[in-house]
């Protein structure tokens, strides 16, 4: 082969050679990053997860939302139960009150009460001497001014219904008019509301009066107790 043959078929390898394609170029996939980015992710989501299911948790251990409002509302109660003295014998209380909410854990509240003397017990003490009360039914009144503090606001299930309630005590003053007491006396109290709908409740209530009592020529410092249920109207009747 010549010079000139072999320059021709170095020329035309040459080109073919530089035609020819290229074979694609693969990037070398960051394999690592990738991963870190999908533990990223998912680190996130979990913690968010995490997150909703404390504040969750933390939603029912805080404040029950109240379904009854009784701030800047007006409450009328009537009811009646039993009245036990610590000189006579036990017998029924009736009576009713006006509650006016400030705010819904705090209120003043008036009421008059009714019950009467049993005082078959002091007849057969007096023996012979005057009778202290010649009608063993004598009546008793009691008017009271308190003020009422509900700090407990809460929720139950009875039978197949949730009711919302409230606890609540009491601590006041009051005047009792007999024919063995007049003059002033102590309250304490502590009672629960059961709110029915939005205008009305049913309550039970346990109060502690202090007071002096004259019998036989002596006077005595006397603690009677009460227990009342009575039913509740809220004005205005919406919340």
């Amino acid at each position: 082969m010549t010079k000139r043959a072999l320059l021709v078929v170095l020329l035309l390898g040459g080109i073919a050679h530089a035609d020819s394609p290229k074979p694609p170029t693969v990037a070398a996939s960051d394999d690592s990053g990738s991963d870190k980015e999908k533990d990223r992710t998912t680190s996130m989501c979990i913690d968010q997860e995490i997150a909703d299911r404390l504040a969750i948790k933390r939603k029912r251990r805080g404040a029950v939302d109240r379904l009854f409002v009784k701030a800047r509302r007006h409450e009328i109660t009537i009811g009646g139960g039993y009245y036990a003295a610590d000189l006579l014998s036990a017998t029924y209380i009736v009576g009713g009150s006006y509650t006016y909410h400030m705010t819904d854990e705090t209120a003043v509240e008036f009421s008059g009460w009714f019950t009467h003397a049993n005082a078959d017990v002091i007849r057969d003490l007096e023996s012979g001497r005057a009778q202290i009360l010649t009608n063993t039914f004598e009546q008793q009144e009691f008017a009271e001014s308190v003020l009422v503090w509900s700090p407990v606001y809460g929720k139950l299930r009875l039978g197949g219904s949730v009711v919302h309630f409230d606890l609540h005590a009491d601590v006041g003053v009051g005047v009792i008019q007999s024919d063995t007491s007049r003059g002033a006396d102590g309250v304490l109290g502590f009672g629960i509301k059961l709110f029915m709908g939005q205008a009305a409740a049913f309550r039970i209530d346990a109060r502690s009066r202090t007071y002096r009592q004259e019998f036989l020529d002596e006077s005595f410092l006397v603690n009677d107790t009460s227990i009342t249920a009575s039913i509740s109207l809220f004005l205005p009747f919406h919340n």
